[in-house]
């Protein structure tokens, strides 16, 4: 057993450093070290200052994924790199977000949803590649692509083709061929952007008609 012998304030008023038998241990959310009731004179298992600095690790890591999120929405991959990256231990952050979740403070399933509503610009193609880089898992992803997906691909599609249009002078030679290649690179399929460019100047096309 170990004898607490000082408990100093760090700059951060919110977290102390301990010292065990004269000597520095580990600096603690102090918030921790009130609810482990530690103070100086108090003989303690080290065990105990151990699982003390996990608690305060995952209440520290908790708190910085509380700002992150205060800025915008994140995935639970997404969030869990930033806090390894902020030099937090895997365990504490995968504890830190197992709390959240259990808090519905983040949601993949939300988030994927969050993610299609404010990108409809974007084809189905690449709002599923930016969830899967945030590490949406593919089951969530299919499930928020449901059999409406194509009619919402079709619509996303068709007000990028009336934009496109609005913004060119169609009647240049060439002028097609760059629409379609446009909302090509957007990831559009190119039967979609055949059945939305026909809907928007009633002119059908053939993939043949691009070709060299």
């Amino acid at each position: 057993m170990a004898i607490i012998t000082k408990i100093e304030e760090q700059k951060n008023k919110k977290r102390v450093n301990i010292f065990v038998d004269d000597a520095f241990f580990c600096g603690l959310n102090k918030e921790t070290a009130l609810i482990f009731k530690l103070k100086v004179g108090k003989e303690v298992d080290e065990n105990v200052l151990k699982e003390a600095v996990f608690e305060s690790e995952v209440k520290s890591a908790f708190e910085k994924a509380a700002d992150y999120l205060s800025v915008r929405p994140h995935s639970k991959r997404e969030l869990f790199n930033k806090l390894l990256k902020k030099g937090f231990e895997k365990q504490a952050i995968e504890e830190a977000i197992k709390k959240l979740e259990e808090y519905h403070y983040i949601d993949d399933e939300i988030y994927a949803k969050q993610v299609i509503e404010q990108n409809k610009k974007y084809s189905k193609r690449m709002l599923e590649l930016k969830l899967r880089e945030k590490g949406i898992s593919s089951d969530i992803i299919q499930e928020n692509f449901s059999d409406s997906a194509a009619n919402l691909e079709f619509e996303i599609c068709k007000k990028q083709v009336e934009k496109l249009v609005k913004s060119k002078d169609m009647t240049k030679e060439g002028a097609m061929q760059k629409l379609f290649a446009a909302l090509a690179r957007k990831g559009f399929a190119f039967d979609v952007i055949k059945k939305a460019t026909k809907a928007v100047i009633n002119e059908d096309f053939e993939e043949n008609d691009f070709s060299d």
